[in-house]
């Protein structure tokens, strides 16, 4: 069948259309709930050998995996103030079965206040640090006013690493590494080029003291963002009292760090026209 859309026309709805039944069938958009996407099997084995790479890459560099349940308490998101902007986005979980629970949940919308609480019961001396863990393959949610297949959705799957420091140098350390294994994933094996730039404060992530993301050019010319690495400080540390026990023997704030990629890179990959399919499967 034929596409109605020309992508240089209308890169959008073309994009939107060569994902779906009409074109590569990479998802079924007739499951009948906005920014809920099935993935078909291309897709699965697409999304499989990125989240492959960024596996290895980010455990050669000493990241542990873990996986935790994306349900997550409502006072987790009161501690870090800057999160409760997630608030509108959330979507909630209020009964089981017929029973109205005690404590509301939320789906997890990123992994913060999912993970630093556990982090503030892990870490207790500074001989546990640098600590790293990360989360792949994780479903996350959040109500997007509006979705597009693989880069905008209310269900999506998240990449994510975290880290905890001794002191604010390791965290720029870390970012310069986070960019390193960006380069050698995104360029490197997809042969995506894209430029890193340290975002303006009104456009950094909610809770960082600076953020660092790499933008591509899309082929009609809007950006894209497709990875961020984000330089937390010690505000999330403070609002989850992830501490530690120095040298001295005195407590102290971690600081932290966090890197998502987007896994759906390779989709982006196989949708420009000069790719190389060979980078997608």
């Amino acid at each position: 069948m034929a596409l109605k859309n020309k992508k240089s026309e209308n890169f959008s709805e073309w994009y939107t259309e060569i994902t779906g039944e009409n074109g590569a069938k990479l998802v079924d958009m007739r499951y009948g709930i906005q920014g809920f996407v099935p993935h078909r099997p291309w897709a699965v084995r697409i999304t499989r050998n990125f989240e492959a790479l960024l596996e290895t890459a980010v455990e050669k560099d000493g990241y542990d995996p873990i996986l935790l349940p994306v349900l997550i308490s409502e006072e987790n998101i009161k501690k870090e103030k800057e999160h409760v902007q997630f608030s509108p986005e959330l979507f909630w979980v209020e009964r089981m079965g017929n029973s109205k629970l005690e404590v509301p949940l939320y789906l997890r919308p990123t992994g913060e206040s999912q993970i630093y609480p556990l982090y503030s019961l892990w870490i207790r001396s500074w001989k546990d640090l640098p600590w790293k863990n990360y989360q792949s393959r994780i479903m996350t949610y959040r109500g997007e006013p509006t979705t597009r297949p693989f880069l905008r959705g209310r269900e999506f799957m998240f990449f994510e690493t975290h880290g905890v420091f001794t002191t604010h140098k390791e965290v720029l350390e870390q970012i310069d590494k986070d960019m390193e294994i960006a380069s050698s994933v995104i360029t490197g094996d997809l042969g995506l080029p894209f430029l890193f730039f340290k975002r303006p404060s009104w456009d950094k992530f909610a809770g960082a003291d600076n953020t660092y993301a790499a933008d591509c050019m899309m082929p009609d010319g809007k950006v894209n963002q497709i990875a961020s690495t984000h330089d937390l400080g010690q505000r999330f540390a403070k609002a989850y009292n992830v501490k530690f026990v120095n040298k001295k023997e005195q407590q102290e704030f971690g600081w932290q760090t966090c890197f998502g990629p987007g896994i759906w890179l390779a989709f982006q990959n196989c949708a420009n026209a000069n790719s190389n399919s060979s980078n997608c499967i």
